[in-house]
Order: structure tokens, then C-alpha cells, then sequence
């Protein structure tokens, strides 16, 4: 079988688990493929030449590869890896871990996610200089959600289909979107603040706020069901 240029994909490992005796499974997340599955056979063998191959799967590792099949589950083999790789560690390594299990979660098989691969190499690129940006995360974020067609419009009142004002106080609801609150009484978010994000300006409050409603919307579309990486890493910051 010819392989063509279609079956060369760049990408990133989220997850690998054992398959049989020596081979590995990966869900791989590529640019042009989307998230996929793939197998590398005997790439757990003890031998020089494969050992080398298997210490390229690494997490947060771009690589280029080389589906050998189609289907839903395709062989491939590692053609290289791209760019200097330096391993994310402590508190990258969890939000990383954190991205990861987002997209695994969420993106569907085959669906081909260009700009939503950027944003994700942008946001490993970050963690490796700056190890806890949180602002670059929350960023992250919603460009995935806006990308998976579940956007939050912070500019936008559900309940009074209009504009948010300044002044008001607003609840958010992830099927409805931001609603103002009559009678606020110390909670809510500040209009202002909302604007300010419409406006693409991520300040630590912002972040914040960022950080609350996306977890609502995730909660969501997940039905419920909990995240791993923060119930087992216990991180704050997720």
C-alpha cells in the first residue's frame, strides 16, 4: 500500500495506555486529522531501535507521524520529532494534563480542529516559559469552547436581549448565557468586567471569571461527569 501525504500527520500525544505485549495505544491530537487513535506496534520491545521511538511519545511532545492503515484504529511509526523538547514539570505539567483530558473529552474523533491545534501549541509553548500563566490558559479555554461551537458571549444579556451595561450585575447560565441580576445583592459579575473580556482584555479579575463559567460550561457538556486531572491533582488554579 502507497502511503500518501495525507496519512503524515503533526501533532501531540494526550494519552497512551498498554496494548498486548509491546505495543502502545495513543490518542493523538493532530492539525489536520483532528484527534485520532493509533497504534504502535512493538514499540515496548527492549530493543535500541524501538526504545528510541517509544522515548518520543512523550506527553507535550510535537512530533510528526506516519499512519501505516486507516480505520478507526491505525497503525503508525514516529517519523521525527519537531523542535526542541523541553518537559513540562510541576504545576505545567498539571495543566497541561488538565488540556489534554479537555480535548479527549470533548473533540470529537476525525474532526479537524486547525485553529484549535494552534491555540493548543501556543498554550505547551507558553507552559515551557512560563510554567503557571494562568491568563494563557483561560485563553485557551475559550478559544475551545468557541471552536467546539460553544462560545461565551460576554457582551451579550440573555435575559433582556440586550448589550451588558456597565453598571448592571449579571449570573451566567452555560445553555442561556449571562443574565442581569435584579436584585444582585453582593453577587453576580460586574458588567464592567464582562465588557472587558468582550473587549479581549484578560485581567486577573478577568481570569477569574473566565475560570468559574467555563468550568460551568464544561461541567455541562460533559453531563455532570467529573474531570479526572482535577479531581486527582486537586489543583486550585483548574
Amino acid at each position: 500500500m502507497t502511503i500518501s501525504e495525507t496519512d503524515c500527520l503533526t501533532g501531540y500525544v494526550l494519552h497512551t495506555r498498554k496494548f498486548q505485549e509491546t505495543s502502545l495505544l495513543v490518542e493523538f491530537f493532530s492539525r489536520d486529522q483532528g484527534r485520532c487513535a493509533l497504534l504502535f506496534k512493538g514499540i515496548r520491545r527492549q530493543q535500541k531501535k524501538q526504545l528510541s521511538s517509544r522515548a518520543e511519545l512523550h506527553l507535550f511532545r510535537k512530533l510528526a507521524v506516519q499512519r501505516l492503515s486507516r480505520g478507526e484504529l491505525a497503525t503508525a511509526k514516529v517519523i521525527e520529532s519537531l523542535g526542541d523538547y523541553v518537559p513540562l514539570v510541576g504545576q505545567a505539567a498539571i495543566v497541561g494534563l488538565y488540556v489534554n483530558e479537555l480535548i479527549y473529552r470533548l473533540v470529537g474523533r476525525f474532526e479537524a480542529q486547525s485553529a484549535l491545534f494552534d491555540a493548543y501549541d501556543r498554550l505547551i509553548r507558553t507552559l515551557r516559559v512560563t510554567p503557571l500563566d494562568l491568563k494563557a490558559l483561560r485563553i485557551f479555554e475559550l478559544a475551545m469552547l468557541a471552536e467546539l461551537g460553544f462560545g461565551i458571549d460576554f457582551r451579550f444579556d440573555a435575559s433582556r436581549q440586550t448589550t451588558i451595561k456597565v453598571e448592571g450585575q449579571y449570573d451566567f447560565f452555560p445553555e442561556q448565557g449571562f443574565r442581569w441580576l435584579a436584585r444582585p445583592e453582593g453577587s453576580g459579575y460586574s458588567g464592567a468586567d464582562l465588557i472587558a473580556l468582550g473587549d479581549g482584555i484578560m485581567s486577573d479579575q478577568g481570569a477569574k471569571i473566565v475560570k468559574l463559567v467555563v468550568r460551568q460550561v464544561v461541567h455541562h457538556l460533559l453531563g455532570g461527569r467529573p474531570l479526572k486531572a482535577r479531581d486527582l491533582l486537586e489543583s486550585p488554579q483548574l
